[in-house]
């Protein structure tokens, strides 16, 4: 099935009585920006819409990715949780029919509102607090015991989708799209989880009840480091999607200015070393919470920081997309996802609207234009803990969030794209030298399918081919702009760049629905991936000799055309053979030995 857009599902939100099916739903009020269109959050599969029904809050979550098995795995998972009755989970109805876009039924997730804050505002408010940080460390090993002991993993525990009420001393998980238990065992993983909190060889083949315990360890140890050194908020820029860690330290812990900087703490030293150690290790060798705790099954490697080491990742691994600010049309194709934007400041616009609220722009460019911009409504900014002002043009900002459709003022002929800000966790400001970095070419993951990649498909993106779209196939095709030549060619190669659709809005070009999206330049590395998983430094390292040797060169180019021919169905064949892939491993092995050379 494919699923209606962000603006479709906005344009059916705004009138929840025609568009809902469920009595309760229907007759209740939708959150709204400040521009007074329906507010809608990213996350996983699913944008969330906020309804309030007399005294009761609803989570509406509509599904705009297509998601392999949908039904049969809210059916599992609700049938699970039902019989759990468990206070970890909330309550949920998977309705099939629940919305109408366009005269046509879609399936939504009805879930009761959880209580508290999610785990990255507690986080960003509480950092200092020992005692809660303390509390909420107790909360999670008794809910990582708990899930153990119950044969089911969240699949992917992260700030977004644990909430933390009572100073720490209550949990609740939301999100339950990547849940596993063992009636889905035959479906496989339907995603891969928050990066920053995930082992690097975490694959789509990695489906089972251990899925959850590099995160509850990552958690654990930095909640830990922090209650003792709670100055390593700031010192590794943490924020609403990383607690002291992010997905470039796990790949290579040993050029990692995290780990060299825990390792100095005499307090965090030793479990720090067994958490880098896991890391290097092979994703099944990952030890249970409670082991960590006891440093039993710790995987033996040996951890040396500061050597010069070209295997490490040389990009940024980044968990959304990563957008230039000022890059009005890498922006424009990215409605509808969550990205990470990351910009320097031009304006700060402060007003009130037509009812008086008071709100706050933050603009990447000259209002009187087509830019992007930070959205800050009345709500935004009772949670923020510092206003931003005219004292902030010119710094470096990061913030990530959902892109939301552009307002087209035609009085004024101009077009602005925007990111909401909901939680005073959604940005931060960063130096010039990370904002380089971050956008000098990142790595993002695509969300694995348990279906066969058709052979057909995959070399019609690399000759060019682009699927005819459809009205309904409505998710924005995410272009981001070539960081060098090596890129473009990259790009042309698997015709990531696709036909525009018909019917544009206004002048800026605007396109509301576009075909389905290719996969990141990134995630193309289909044998190694298989072998090492797609964050391993191992990975990274092929990746780079792709870029830097192999597609200058005519015979390079055809070397990685070829590749992408037979490599597909080779990798389905490592994922059913042990054999097979212990000898594609030495093989890689030693061409990683050589590159790095």
């Amino acid at each position: 099935m494919s699923y209606p857009s962000l603006e479709q599902y906005n344009e059916a939100f705004q009138h929840p009585q025609l568009a809902l099916t469920d009595a309760k739903l229907k007759g209740g009020s939708v959150s709204t920006t400040g521009l007074g269109l329906p507010l809608a959050l990213c996350g996983g599969f699913a944008l969330t819409y906020t309804i309030k029904a007399g005294p009761k809050k609803f989570a509406v979550r509509c599904f705009h990715k297509k998601s392999n098995s949908l039904e049969q795995r809210y059916s599992a998972i609700s049938r699970k949780i039902g019989t759990l009755r468990s206070p970890y989970f909330l309550d949920f109805q998977f309705q099939p029919q629940g919305v109408k876009v366009a005269g046509k039924a879609y399936p939504i997730v009805k879930m009761a509102w959880a209580t508290g804050a999610t785990l990255g505002e507690f986080m960003d408010r509480s950092y200092r607090n020992s005692r809660e940080l303390q509390q909420l460390a107790t909360s999670l090993r008794s809910l990582s015991k708990y899930l153990t002991s119950q044969n089911v993993a969240h699949g992917d525990i992260q700030p977004g989708n644990v909430m933390v009420a009572n100073a720490g001393g209550a949990i609740q998980l939301i999100d339950y799209d990547g849940m596993y238990v063992e009636d889905l065992r035959s479906l496989g993983s339907a995603e891969l989880g928050h990066r920053n909190f995930q082992h690097p060889r975490r694959s789509a083949n990695t489906w089972d009840p251990t899925i959850d315990r590099f995160s509850f360890i990552a958690i654990d140890l930095a909640l830990r480091a922090l209650q003792a050194h709670p100055d390593l908020w700031a010192r590794t820029h943490s924020d609403g999607d990383s607690i002291l860690f992010k997905a470039n330290d796990f790949a290579d812990p040993t050029s990692s200015s995290v780990f060299a900087e825990l390792f100095t703490r005499p307090t965090i030293a030793e479990d720090a070393k067994n958490f880098a150690a896991i890391c290097r290790a092979p994703y099944e060798k990952i030890p249970s919470l409670e082991d960590f705790l006891s440093k039993k099954n710790i995987p033996q490697s040996q951890i040396i920081v500061g050597t010069p080491k070209p295997s490490g990742p040389a990009r940024y691994l980044s968990a959304f997309p990563v957008l230039n600010a000022t890059d009005y049309a890498a922006c424009l194709a990215a409605v509808g996802e969550k990205v990470e934007l990351i910009g320097q400041i031009v304006e700060v616009k402060e007003d009130k609207t037509r009812r008086g609220k008071p709100y706050v722009f933050i603009n990447f460019g000259p209002w009187k234009g087509n830019i992007a911009k930070v959205s800050i409504w009345s709500e935004g900014l009772e949670v923020l803990g510092q206003k931003p002002d005219a004292s902030w043009v010119g710094k470096w900002i990061s913030v990530t969030g959902l892109m939301e459709p552009p307002y087209v003022s035609k009085k004024y002929k101009y077009s602005h794209l925007s990111i909401s800000v909901t939680q005073g966790n959604q940005f931060h400001q960063i130096s010039n030298q990370e904002a380089k970095f971050r956008l000098a070419g990142s790595s993002t993951r695509s969300v694995p399918s348990t279906a066969s990649p058709d052979n057909k498909k995959i070399l019609d993106n690399i000759k060019g081919v682009t699927a005819p779209s459809s009205v309904q196939a409505s998710r924005p095709t995410r272009i981001a702009t070539p960081v060098s030549s090596n890129a473009a060619i990259l790009q042309n190669m698997k015709g990531s760049q696709q036909a525009p659709v018909k019917q544009t809005t206004a002048s800026t070009g605007y396109t509301p629905a576009h075909a389905t999206s290719s996969k990141s330049s990134s995630s193309w590395c289909f044998i190694a991936s298989q072998v090492y998983g797609p964050d391993a430094w191992e990975t990274n390292v092929l990746r780079q000799w792709r870029d830097d040797k192999l597609l200058p060169t005519a015979v390079g180019r055809a070397f990685v055309t070829f590749y992408y021919q037979v490599s597909p169905p080779f990798a389905r064949l490592l994922g059913r053979s042990q054999l097979l892939e212990r000898l594609s491993r030495i093989v890689l092995d030693r061409i990683v030995s050589a590159v790095r050379k």
